[in-house]
């Protein structure tokens, strides 16, 4: 089965007159695609089955709920229509789109081995140095070596993270339901571009600790989702014409623009979607073809143990 994880209802708000999209490829050689149907783009097979459920095809359930409602929930926002049934449903979508897609699926992996590989080390020197130590000193000198350079990896199941994420969606929809959001409302002549990852974090600043998390959804609309923190559930039945206070509509400035596209084509997985050729995008896509997402580890030595801190953040990559 061809799972989109980038839904077809997503991608033709990205499509032109002619329901296609144009797509830009991170690649050495051509960067201008041939336009592409939704369907054809953007899926995985079996993608949203998981072996670690007892329904395999849970995701089937989760999703029409988030997905059937999007193209009238983005013409609302359009509208400056932003209500409590509105949020939950596109939030839970955005949910989907950070823990669901290749590059999530990916992350989750790098994320989870950055957490298992220092007990992992201490485990392999204790069993090398004191419980099962090698007779054969070649084979000791060899193993010694292996662990003191950290040369003997975890190795992660790309589907055993992807149902942590799966299991924690309810709880990621409901931190995107209880955030502030920022609507931005794009009138200008440079559209908002999308891509195969278009759910990523942004950094005010410098200080990494915390991002929101930006979608575009539209190529005149995007979201900032300054996400909450606290764990609280959501209490149903939602209200129609009820929103937060905390959320805003507003009309972004011209280098803000910029710098949003600057990071969806960065933390793009391979590929990025408008519904016409840009020459300034071209030359961007081109200029960005060796970044994207990346977790950035680091180990703080702590009480006898090891602190390890993880964030998401766009890096340039080495080919290899």
């Amino acid at each position: 089965m061809n799972d989109h994880y980038v839904s077809q209802t997503y991608l033709g708000n990205f499509t032109n007159s002619d329901g296609y999209l144009i797509p830009y490829y991170k690649a050495d050689y051509s960067i201008l695609g041939s336009p592409k149907l939704p369907k054809s783009v953007c899926y995985e097979i079996d993608g949203d089955s998981n072996k670690y459920f007892d329904d395999p095809r849970i995701l089937d359930s989760y999703l029409p709920q988030f997905e059937n409602p999007w193209e009238c929930n983005v013409e609302a926002l359009r509208e400056h229509v932003l209500d409590d049934v509105i949020k939950y449903q596109i939030a839970g979508y955005v949910a989907f789109l950070r823990a669901c897609t290749p590059t999530a699926k990916r992350i989750g992996q790098a994320m989870t081995k950055a957490v298992v590989q220092p007990a992992f080390d201490k485990m392999t020197k204790r069993d090398f140095e004191e419980e099962h130590p090698p007779e054969d000193e070649e084979k000791k000198n060899i193993i010694g070596s292996l662990i003191e350079q950290k040369g003997i990896r975890t190795e992660i199941d790309r589907q055993f993270p992807h149902a942590f994420a799966i299991s924690s969606l309810i709880q990621s929809t409901a931190r995107h339901f209880y955030g502030s959001w920022l609507i931005l409302i794009n009138g200008s002549e440079r559209p908002f571009a999308t891509s195969d990852n278009p759910a990523v974090p942004y950094y005010h600043t410098n200080d990494h600790s915390r991002a929101s998390i930006y979608v575009p959804v539209a190529p005149d609309i995007a979201i900032l989702i300054d996400a909450d923190i606290d764990d609280k559930p959501i209490e149903f039945p939602l209200k129609r014409g009820v929103s937060s206070g905390f959320d805003r509509f507003a009309v972004p400035k011209p280098e803000y623009i910029e710098v949003f596209n600057d990071l969806i084509i960065k933390a793009a997985e391979q590929r990025i979607f408008l519904n016409r050729v840009e020459s300034w995008l071209e030359t961007k896509v081109h200029e960005f073809k060796d970044w994207r997402l990346e977790v950035v580890v680091d180990e703080l030595p702590h009480q006898g143990g090891t602190l390890v801190v993880t964030r998401q953040l766009v890096r340039k990559i080495e080919r290899a």
